[in-house]
């Protein structure tokens, strides 16, 4: 609905556009498919250099003065530019900013390709153990860590049946409709049994009088209740601070590190091998020896 108004406007305004043109002439540049709205010396505004940031009217006035408004503020910064420009008559150092920031986006793009096409982004359990060696003390734990599934939900209007029915089959074929009931009905839950947390992100939300760290362990599953709620519990894998991390916990940092890495050796060879190149073209030489 939107769209179509703002073409209705656009219509609008062109045609009024089209009409502005007065007999000595002002606004002539206001005719053809793309309107000129304001000028400044060699420059011009055209209406498509505005047309994709418009609001949508339904007025064809309204339409008018905001355009008007468009192009007043467009002179303004123009006019103001252009006493900048003549006032700052030394802009070396200006150019040479703009020049190193064009440099760098040619650069940055460049290498983009060059690794579009050379950088081979999958990484391997072997790779990820390997770097996990090289790199262990910077995934030294100190907190307990867990994977877990938990559901905190009010006994006012529980159904046993059905929560039973998708708490069994919450990491398969239930999952969604088990994350839509407690989106419904669960005062809290947890249901991300690939995610690590840090017990002392999810210790104050666990109740402390069925459950403790000490009495937690890999593979535990417990429902309790007490006067107002049912607690559901599975303990997937937890991880203790004199226990080697899993591969699952490290490995997206890894992977990262991992191709940050191989991305330099390839940008590296790549320069290497253009500098060679160059050297033997004598297009490159050092000048100091």
């Amino acid at each position: 609905m939107k769209s179509t108004t703002l073409l209705i406007g656009m219509i609008w305004v062109l045609s009024a556009l089209s009409s502005c043109k007065n007999e000595s002439g002002e606004g002539a540049g206001l005719t053809g498919s793309d309107p000129v709205l304001a000028e400044f010396k060699e420059k011009k505004l055209t209406y498509g250099m505005v047309a994709s940031s418009l609001p949508a009217f339904t007025d064809a006035a309204d339409s008018l003065r905001h355009l008007n408004f468009v192009a007043e503020n467009w002179l303004k910064e123009q006019s103001f530019l252009d006493l900048a420009r003549s006032e700052i008559v030394n802009n070396a150092e200006i150019d040479a900013l703009v020049e190193d920031y064009r440099t760098s986006l040619i650069l940055d793009e460049y290498e983009e390709k060059i690794l579009s096409t050379s950088l081979d982004s999958n990484v391997s359990e072997n790779e990820l153990l390997q770097y996990y060696d090289q790199k262990k003390g910077e995934y030294k734990l100190e907190d307990p860590i867990l994977r877990l599934l938990y559901v905190k939900i009010p006994k006012a209007g529980f159904d046993s049946k059905v929560f039973g029915q998708l708490w069994e089959k919450a990491e398969g074929s239930k999952a969604q409709e088990m994350l839509k009931y407690c989106q419904n009905n669960a005062d809290q839950f947890l249901l991300q049994p690939a995610k690590w947390y840090k017990w002392k992100e999810v210790s104050d939300i666990l109740p402390s009088r069925f459950v403790s760290l000490s009495t937690m362990f890999s593979g535990m599953q417990r429902e309790f209740a007490d006067f107002k709620y049912h607690y559901f519990i599975k303990v997937k894998e937890i991880v203790r601070p004199n226990e080697r991390p899993p591969i699952s916990f490290f490995s997206l940092q890894a992977k990262k590190s991992i191709l940050h890495e191989r991305s330099k050796k390839i940008l590296e060879k790549a320069r290497q091998t253009q500098y060679e190149k160059k050297l033997g073209a004598k297009d490159a030489r050092i000048m100091v020896r």
